[in-house]
């Protein structure tokens, strides 16, 4: 498995963990539901969890994703071992 996918896995995850923060604080604050709902109305969409939701699945369903591409590699290189 390649380093770079790792890190990319973890930055999405960084993106992932931030917009959560966003969406529980959006929840948690009357101003902020305030200003976004006069100010940027199609904003909500993005802010009320959904969009934090969706992107967790996504992480995990990566996380997945990348699990299996690094046991597949690791026990072809082993296989390889035993042939020769």
């Amino acid at each position: 498995m390649k380093r770079e996918y790792v890190v990319i896995f973890a930055q999405f995850g960084l993106i992932v963990l931030l917009v959560y923060d966003l969406s529980a604080e959006y929840r948690s604050n009357a101003y902020q539901q305030d200003w976004i709902s006069s100010n940027a109305p199609w904003l909500q969409y993005f802010v009320n969890g959904y969009l934090a939701a969706m992107l967790l699945g996504v992480f995990i369903g990566g996380g997945v994703l990348l699990a299996a591409d690094y046991w597949r590699t690791r026990n072809k290189k082993s296989s390889l071992r035993t042939v020769g």
